[in-house]
């Protein structure tokens, strides 16, 4: 009897009885495990990895630095007690020199032979002649006077010769001042400006008048000038800047159909300081260069000229039929002697009529034709542009006063 049929004649009571104890056996067993795996021993913490002083590594390098310094020091303090023994040696020495050279002037007789009266007693000259002397111009007579002296005005008495020019210190350079009757007089009508020297340089700008640029031939030898005004420092050579902010400056220029940009040329730089002390108006070298970096102003292309042409060519179209209703009126006959034209009397007024209005369309046709080489294409350029001016040669500008200009 397996424990399945055991299971099948048990009375449901006892089916209860025995599930109750199972689950209580299961969960008593499962307290069991639990309870030994908690009481289990712990295992033992892993060794922890000793931090490294470096205290002593730190205190050992300090310590070699500063036997290293002293070191040095002691080698420093050995050369400066040599080179000390040297300078020592050196002044004593020189005092030594010094002492005897003063000895020799003090007793110029001593070391000398002496006579038996007292005198000293000097060496034979040598037997050959002694060396001829160069010849010397005579001293001047006392009453001459130098004169060098009579023209600096200084009052050096006779036979004495005049006081050296005194050497004047500027930065580092020795000047000598000639007298002042060597020096030419100034001119005194020459005009005292003041001048400030402006090197190659750029500044922003702005373009304050518009231009239409002519592309052709004429444009070149008849520029079209423009007002520029600057807006900001002029930025100089190596950083330096200069104040021409608020200046103006006309430009003039003409277009160029290739590139379809208006090249402009400074030809005059005006200012005027806020008190109106002083003015600069001179003549400069430069250009306008775009926003973009490239020399000339970019623009739009603007042509005129196709209306004209178109007229042109209408007035030619009737030139042309007043040729053919001349020449339908007209008996040409050929012969030996030539060609010969006759006009029948009662197609006159036709003839008349087609003469007439090929010449005058003729006319006419040229009249456009000259029109439309004069409306040649323009760059036109609007004003308010941003610009750069550029100052491609230097110049040196001249600060004139107003009044002293009005008072000539």
């Amino acid at each position: 009897m397996n424990l399945k049929e055991t299971w099948k004649n048990l009375d449901p009571e006892r089916k209860k009885k025995v599930v109750k104890a199972l689950c209580v056996a299961g969960v008593l067993l499962f307290a069991l495990f639990a309870y030994k795996v908690r009481s289990k021993p712990a295992p033992p913490p892993k060794p922890r990895a000793k931090p490294i002083a470096l205290l002593d590594d730190a205190r050992t390098f300090q310590k070699s630095l500063y036997q290293k310094s002293q070191s040095e020091l002691k080698k420093r303090d050995r050369q400066m007690a040599e080179l000390k023994r040297k300078l020592d040696e050196l002044m004593k020495r020189e005092e030594e020199e010094r002492k005897r050279d003063e000895a020799t002037i003090s007793s110029p007789d001593k070391g000398k032979r002496m006579n038996p009266d007292g005198i000293p007693a000097f060496d034979r000259a040598p037997s050959s002649s002694p060396p001829v002397l160069p010849a010397y111009p005579p001293p001047p007579p006392p009453g001459a006077v130098y004169p060098s002296a009579v023209a600096n005005g200084t009052n050096s008495s006779p036979g004495q010769p005049p006081a050296p020019d005194e050497v004047v210190m500027i930065g580092e350079i020795g000047m000598v001042s000639a007298p002042a009757s060597d020096l030419p007089e100034p001119d005194k009508k020459k005009d005292s400006t003041r001048r400030i020297y402006l090197p190659p340089s750029f500044m922003e700008a702005t373009l304050l008048s518009g231009l239409d640029a002519p592309t052709a031939e004429v444009g070149k030898g008849n520029p079209v000038p423009a007002l520029v005004r600057i807006q900001d420092l002029a930025v100089l050579p190596n950083d330096v800047k200069a104040d021409l902010k608020g200046c103006f400056a006309i430009v003039s220029g003409y277009g160029n159909l290739a590139t379809e940009r208006a090249f402009m040329q400074a030809v005059s730089l005006s200012c005027l300081t806020n008190e109106g002390k002083a003015v600069i108006d001179q003549e400069i070298e430069g250009f306008l260069v775009d926003r973009d970096g490239k020399i000339g102003l970019s623009g739009r292309v603007v042509s005129r000229m196709g209306s004209t042409i178109a007229r042109s060519m209408l007035a030619g179209f009737f030139g042309g039929l007043g040729d053919y209703i001349s020449a339908s009126n007209q008996i040409t006959s050929t012969s030996a002697l030539g060609t010969t034209v006759t006009i029948d009397t009662g197609d006159a007024a036709k003839y008349g009529v087609g003469a007439g209005l090929s010449s005058g369309f003729k006319d006419i046709q040229k009249f456009y034709l000259d029109l439309a080489k004069q409306a040649i294409p323009v760059i036109e350029i609007p004003p308010t542009k941003d610009v750069t001016l550029v100052i491609q040669k230097g110049v040196m500008l001249k600060l004139r006063d107003p009044n002293m200009e009005a008072k000539k």
